[in-house]
């Protein structure tokens, strides 16, 4: 009680400091002395200045310039009130009054992020940043820029402490004495529970922090996305996002990473008439796009989530085809060169063969840096995928569904590969093993430096 009293003194002495006066005075009635406290004229600016809930009471905090609050919210917290300093912010970020960017604000925002990071509080964070985005996206976006990237390497380090925390206690525990290896207490919360020390320490220490950073990329992306001014920042964040995934393999997270991505790509494309829309006709913008989603695709082959890397060749492919235009040779070999992974693994050798080829043709016509070694180690690479397809057709006798569903496969595989196809024609006459040998030896017979390849069976 004494507790809360003193800080709804504090409270009071700051609202009402040279505002008003108590003042105590002794009254007398019949012999009978009793304390009471008459308060000066200016009760009403101290009520709409406190920010503490007393009871069942809870006053707004109001403040002249953003300074003041600022101000306020580092004497709370000079006194362990952090929830207290944090609504204070809050309210002045979120007020009507202060939509229009000012210079202060910023420190404010940096205070803010900070305060939510120590807290852990990702729902006042997103509404925050939500406020500030408004006040200065079109005024100021570096400043928006500094708080976000400010707050996620907040976000990040504080996940980082925690994980050296753990793992500092992991080691802790590890003794001299191999007998006296495991505690009793530790051995029956083993029996009991099923996890070893640094599960436990994980679960503990680590995992908190560890949502908290997916909170914050989830949080940072949704108010980044489909903004023209802020797509760098964006693309940024992604990339951020997709190395966390690769670095904790958080296969589940990259997943739903992915769909966030594609429904951002979606929403784009369905709602063309939003203000700050980006234009992904500019090459600026398109390239910011590409590389987020070749990102995308290195991170799934590397991680093993071969159905989602097929998602995301599928995503940079309807990415080509809704611009119409092709990306630079360099982003291509990368594409070409993970889907004869992704081929590989499916088994789907006369496609693998067809990447190969692909990524062969691309090499030799613009990377002026390859050496005739490595050129024909690609050639040889081209060759081996090329005999690995097998001579007979293992679909003969197959049902007219069956064959109808293989067709379509196969012209979806061949537009992912980006051979212009005939869609009138036959499957079997468009993607077959001799038509892959035929054209890779019409595609080497310009190039002196591989002369082998002009001489394959068929």
């Amino acid at each position: 009680m004494f507790d809360v009293v003193q800080a709804w003194w504090f409270d009071v002495e700051y609202a009402g400091r040279h505002l008003f006066k108590c003042q105590w005075w002794w009254r007398s009635r019949r012999g009978k002395g009793s304390i009471g406290i008459q308060f000066g004229a200016h009760l009403v600016c101290l009520l709409s200045t406190s920010s503490l809930q007393i009871g069942p009471f809870a006053i707004m905090a109001t403040f002249a310039k953003p300074e003041n609050a600022l101000k306020r919210a580092e004497e709370l917290i000079n006194v362990g009130q952090k929830q207290a300093a944090l609504q204070a912010l809050h309210d002045l970020i979120t007020s009507k009054r202060y939509r229009a960017w000012q210079k202060p604000l910023e420190r404010i925002m940096f205070k803010y992020v900070e305060l939510c990071v120590d807290m852990r509080k990702g729902r006042f964070a997103k509404d925050g940043l939500i406020q500030y985005r408004i006040a200065c996206q079109q005024v100021n976006v570096g400043s928006l820029e500094e708080v976000i990237k400010h707050f996620m390497h907040l976000s990040t380090e504080r996940a980082e402490q925690a994980r050296s925390q753990a793992q500092a206690l992991e080691d802790a525990l590890d003794v001299d004495d191999l007998e006296a290896d495991k505690r009793p207490e530790d051995l029956m919360l083993s029996y009991v529970s099923g996890e070893k020390g640094k599960d436990r320490s994980d679960r503990e220490l680590v995992t908190p922090w560890f949502k908290f950073l997916w909170e914050t990329y989830r949080t940072v992306l949704e108010i980044l996305r489909n903004n023209s001014k802020l797509e760098a920042l964006y693309a940024m964040t992604a990339h951020r996002a997709f190395q966390f995934c690769k670095q904790y393999k958080r296969s589940t997270e990259f997943r739903r990473l992915c769909e966030i991505i594609r429904n951002h790509l979606a929403n784009l494309n369905k709602y063309r008439d939003q203000r700050d829309r980006p234009d992904l006709s500019a090459p600026e913008s398109l390239q910011l796009y590409l590389d987020t989603r070749i990102e995308q695709l290195k991170i799934a082959t590397d991680l093993d989530l071969w159905q989602e890397a097929f998602r995301s060749v599928e995503d940079v492919h309807s990415l080509m085809c809704m611009v119409k235009k092709t990306p630079k040779p360099s982003l291509m070999v990368i594409y070409y060169a993970k889907l004869t992974e992704i081929f590989w693994v499916s088994d789907s050798y006369l496609y693998h063969a067809y990447a190969w080829l692909k990524l062969f043709v691309l090499q030799k016509s613009y990377n002026k840096n390859l050496t005739q070694k490595d050129l024909q180690l690609i050639a040889s690479s081209v060759l081996l995928a090329a005999l690995s397809v097998a001579p007979y057709d293992y679909k003969h006798g197959a049902s007219h569904l069956e064959l109808e569903n293989e067709k379509e496969h196969n012209l979806r595989m061949a537009s992912l590969i980006n051979f212009s196809l005939e869609p009138k024609r036959e499957s079997k006459e468009v993607l077959t093993r001799f038509s892959l040998l035929t054209e890779l030896v019409r595609s080497t017979q310009a190039s002196p430096k591989v002369p082998r390849l002009a001489k394959m069976p068929a």
